[in-house]
């Protein structure tokens, strides 16, 4: 027990710690709205000053702005500085009302929970699994039962980055189809992470799981737990054949998002995103100006409309008794409207369109849902969501569906951070749970799997154990036994 919580220090980053001040606000909110409110506000004030603290290093490092839209403009250093000035005055401010407000809440936000408490959050058949790596050592630790089990995953990061760099190859589409899943790779991937504390994994129902490095970059749902017979996908011992599957960035995210799960005070039932209507060329070029982001400013208004996606969102309002006025469809679906919206209201905000990364569009700096642009507008700042404009909302969410690319993270090519910048700031916003995507998905198999999730939610069926048992329809198909169909989908939070 000690192992573990002296262990969860290398899982502390941005990430975990933005959900467990989410995760605080939201449940002082609760039982005070003014706390709530108190504990925003400072949260705001303290991402405003970060964002004008980038765009004043931004603009020392290179001259001018760099005209990505959701950015803060660099503009004249003297009037960021007097910006910077009136930011830290907001922050001080805003760190007395809360002060005055709630004076324990630096005690409520945790770096490290004790082992007691993780033990004590789990439900009958549930399993908490954190993996740690650190060059060529790693420890899973697995909490089941009121028992803490440790085993050593061999050869560390090197052995499992390899593994998982197997997985990904097998998994993504090339130009001559979908490759070959590497199922040996899976099969050894469970045997190095989970294999150590299989014996204490028999009979669980519910596996939560915090992964680290690499580990990021897949759904643990794919793994095999057994060295595969033959060569058909449809028969494969995959892992989500034997319980539902959950992520968290870390231990302290799970009894955070735990206690505050199911909580929302929202009275409606879902609100929906899509069918969105690209940009042109001419206001791609205007926010992504040529020759260095020609690229950018090409593939954003080359991106293809998602014929699905409308189907996929018209299955999930009836599914879920929603109004058809609760959605921002087509030309409607801009930026400023998502800003404007009462979302508060909503327990399921469902976004069915495209997402971008850094990685993708290089020019831009921060990650985005896109969206239409605006009626008359003359660049396409209007039609990126980015991960700045998310934070800034005000939610009050059970669950926010990302059916879009990559939206869980990078794919493994970047390491640090365990969800994308998107992911995150859905949580800072008020989002207890998401399903987010870790790559390129098939929009007609993603329309099914998203709506039959949410037809199995809607009759009661927990979040993780609802896509469990639509996945393992599809793993059943022929069709649509490859895991690029069936797994890209992964439950983050509370899927309880």
């Amino acid at each position: 027990g000690e192992m573990f919580e002296t262990a969860q220090l290398a899982q502390d980053s941005i990430t975990s710690r933005q959900i467990d001040e989410a995760a605080v606000r939201l449940a002082a909110g609760a039982r005070d709205p003014k706390v709530g409110q108190a504990i925003r506000r400072r949260q705001d004030a303290s991402e405003a000053l970060a964002a004008l603290y980038g765009a004043r290093d931004a603009a020392t490092a290179r001259a001018g702005g760099t005209g990505v839209p959701g950015s803060v403009p660099p503009g004249d250093p003297g009037v960021l500085d007097k910006r910077i000035v009136a930011a830290e005055a907001e922050l001080a401010d805003a760190d007395a009302a809360l002060q005055e407000a709630a004076p324990n809440y630096g005690q409520l936000v945790q770096r490290v929970v004790p082992t007691s408490a993780v033990l004590a959050a789990l439900a009958p058949g549930e399993a908490f699994a954190a993996v740690i790596l650190a060059g060529e050592e790693g420890w899973t630790f697995l909490l089941r039962n009121g028992v803490v089990h440790a085993g050593r995953v061999p050869g560390g990061l090197p052995n499992v980055t390899g593994l998982i760099r197997r997985v990904r190859a097998g998994i993504e589409p090339a130009e001559t189809g979908l490759p070959r899943f590497d199922m040996d790779a899976a099969s050894a991937l469970y045997a190095a992470v989970l294999g150590p504390v299989a014996s204490a994994l028999e009979g669980t129902t519910a596996l939560i799981v915090a992964p680290t490095g690499p580990l990021l970059a897949l759904p643990f749902g794919l793994l095999l737990t057994e060295p595969p017979a033959g060569a058909a996908l449809t028969d494969a011992p995959w892992l989500i054949r034997r319980m539902s599957v959950s992520h968290v960035p870390a231990a302290v995210n799970f009894v955070a998002l735990r206690k505050i799960a199911g909580g929302s005070r929202a009275t409606r039932p879902w609100f929906g995103f899509g069918d969105f209507r690209p940009v042109s060329m001419a206001q791609a070029e205007r926010s992504f100006p040529a020759p260095a982001c020609a690229d950018s400013a090409r593939l954003l208004a080359g991106l293809p409309p998602l014929p699905f996606a409308r189907r996929e969102l018209d299955a999930a309002r009836r599914l879920t008794g929603a109004a058809a006025s609760d959605q921002l469809l087509g030309a409607a679906l801009t930026v400023p409207a998502i800003r404007h919206a009462d979302l508060r209201s909503f327990r399921i905000l469902h976004f069915a369109t495209h997402a971008l990364l850094p990685t993708d569009l290089k020019c831009l700096d921060q990650a985005a849902i896109v969206t239409s642009p605006p009626a008359g507008a003359r660049d396409a700042a209007g039609a990126l969501l980015t991960d700045g404009e998310v934070i800034g909302l005000d939610l009050d969410a059970d669950m926010v569906i990302l059916s879009a690319c990559n939206t869980g993270g990078p794919g493994g090519r970047t390491a640090g951070e365990s969800l994308s910048g998107l992911a995150r700031g859905f949580f800072f916003a008020g989002a207890r749970g998401l399903m987010v995507t870790h790559w390129s998905i098939d929009d007609q198999a993603s329309a099914f799997l998203v709506a039959d999730t949410l037809r199995r939610f809607a009759s009661g069926v927990p979040l993780a154990a609802a896509v469990r048992a639509t996945q393992l329809g599809m793993i059943g198909d022929p069709g649509l036994a490859h895991p690029f169909y069936w797994a890209a989908f992964a439950v983050v939070g509370a899927g309880g």
